[in-house]
């Protein structure tokens, strides 16, 4: 936001003189550190966003539903590192605005426009985590790549309807003589303390309200959840014990050991050692039963049930026994199956983690960039003698515009700081650039 040193241009019309759209005493071209100093933080800040570009060109696994978001952000910064960035130093080549009043306004629009889209950018990752939180079975089942395109096309036409109309359009309509130190065109809307306290609260306080207060929310029904899923397993792990303790007098064959948790998950292991201890304990019955049975020689007809079931036990008991237990197993471990897949699917806990992550970064980069004009503007709103004085030590508004920039440069860094997966691709890239210039 262009606010200090304004210096009046009196015309004697209110109207915007087409004709005088490039001033005559325009200075020519000079170079300077300051030029050379901008014109590489934009080349940086091209280079950055270009890599994130890249690497969602090459892994597809990058290309989720999340990522969409990222990659909506990333177009708007490298358009801020190719456009605003390199048309802003060229006020330090000509020492001066070069371009004319209205290309003037038609920047600052531009300007202001892109920014916001960057901005609402942020706010969508942070509602869309908010949703992911609170609602993960809805959230995932409504979720889509269609979905997330469509909201960042939103935030495009929201940022550009709304700054071009406000920065633009309200100077077209009614046009002023105002610039500022730098040649650029004053906005009307920083005619006033109240309209720019207005301007600034709808670009970076509801912003800001917006983000803080939904992580706030998602830091603790996170922490909640953790605390509860750990009381949940050390009770589990209680019941264990208990169960474990209950269970020790039981006597088992030597030879074989009690099937552990891990095996009666329905794997064929599981089914095989139920078999093993079904057959054991039948022979034992047998052997038992074949040892009461020897005393009888002879036994009457009324005893044929018995002999019957002795010598079915004796035929095929044992067969239909493990067959049947195997049986039961499989339609258990099939019921098991059924149940877990009709359960509602939610994110992954390694896919929520990832994105917390990357949220928690680009949050943290955008109060850190922002900050320094919040400061300015309340200090203008608020003390604008203050501010006036300081204003003319250094060029307080220009060097708070260009840390707002670097916002665009520092995004790509905090990707590739919250994904693993950008930082692999992007060396994996740059090592082909490499080999390509070293085998020429």
């Amino acid at each position: 936001m262009d606010i200090l040193n304004v210096s009046e241009i009196s015309t004697g019309s209110s109207d915007l003189d087409m004709s005088e759209d490039i001033p005559k005493d325009t200075p020519g071209p000079e170079f300077s550190v300051a030029f050379l100093a901008l014109i590489v933080f934009s080349g940086l800040t091209v280079t950055t966003n270009s890599l994130i570009l890249a690497a969602f060109y090459v892994e597809k696994k990058l290309r989720t539903y999340t990522n969409c978001y990222i990659f909506n952000m990333t177009i708007a910064d490298l358009v801020v590192g190719l456009f605003c960035m390199p048309i802003l130093s060229t006020i330090h080549l000509f020492n001066g605005w070069p371009f004319g009043k209205v290309a003037s306004i038609l920047f600052m629009g531009f300007q202001n426009s892109i920014l916001a889209v960057s901005v609402c950018g942020v706010v969508v990752v942070c509602i869309d985590r908010y949703l992911a939180t609170f609602f993960p079975i809805l959230h995932y089942q409504r979720r889509s790549i269609r979905k997330a395109v469509v909201v960042n096309m939103l935030t495009w036409v929201a940022s550009f309807g709304v700054w071009m109309m406000v920065t633009s359009g309200w100077d077209f309509i009614k046009p002023t003589n105002l610039v500022i130190s730098s040649g650029l065109s004053r906005p009307n809307y920083n005619l006033t303390y109240t309209a720019s306290l207005l301007v600034f609260f709808l670009r970076f306080g509801l912003p800001f309200l917006l983000m803080t207060g939904l992580y706030i929310r998602i830091y603790f029904r996170v922490k909640n959840i953790g605390s509860k899923n750990l009381t949940k397993y050390f009770n589990r792990e209680r019941g264990v014990e208990k169960g474990h303790a209950k269970s020790a007098p039981l006597r088992r064959p030597k030879d074989r050991r009690p099937p552990s948790p891990g095996e009666l998950d329905g794997s064929k292991t599981s089914v095989t050692s139920i078999e093993e201890t079904a057959i054991s304990s039948v022979s034992l019955d047998m052997m038992s039963n074949t040892g009461a049975t020897k005393g009888v020689e002879n036994p009457q007809i009324g005893d044929e049930k018995f002999s019957n079931g002795i010598g079915g036990l004796a035929s095929d008991g044992p067969t239909r026994t493990f067959k049947t237990m195997a049986r039961d197993e499989e339609d258990n471990v099939k019921s098991r199956s059924n149940a877990i897949s009709k359960e509602p699917k939610k994110e992954s806990r390694t896919e929520g983690r990832k994105a917390m992550r990357t949220m928690s970064m680009i949050v943290l980069v955008f109060i850190l960039t922002w900050l320094p004009t919040a400061v300015s503007v309340t200090m203008y709103a608020l003390a604008p003698d203050f501010y006036r004085t300081i204003s003319k030590s250094i060029r307080l508004s220009e060097i708070t515009r260009w840390i707002a920039f670097s916002n665009s440069l520092v995004n790509p860094l905090a990707y590739a700081m919250a994904q693993p997966l950008f930082r692999k691709t992007i060396i994996k890239i740059l090592r082909r650039c490499v080999n390509r210039k070293s085998q020429k």
